[in-house]
């Protein structure tokens, strides 16, 4: 097994603070918009998917 670097930890803290970040941000937004801010992400999703097949479709 490797040792743990330094390095390692100071990213794995800086990207479990920015998903903690983004989830707050979220919940603000739900708090504010009510229910468009609960289907913005899934619509996000659907238009970056659709894009997504069809570069690999394209390929």
């Amino acid at each position: 097994m490797s040792e743990v670097k330094m390095s390692d930890t100071k990213l794995s803290t800086i990207l479990l603070l920015g998903l903690i970040l983004l989830l707050v941000a979220w919940g603000f937004a739900i708090a504010s918009w009510g229910y468009a801010a609960i289907i913005m992400p899934a619509l996000f999703l659907t238009f970056a998917s659709l894009v997504a097949l069809v570069f690999v479709t394209r390929g």
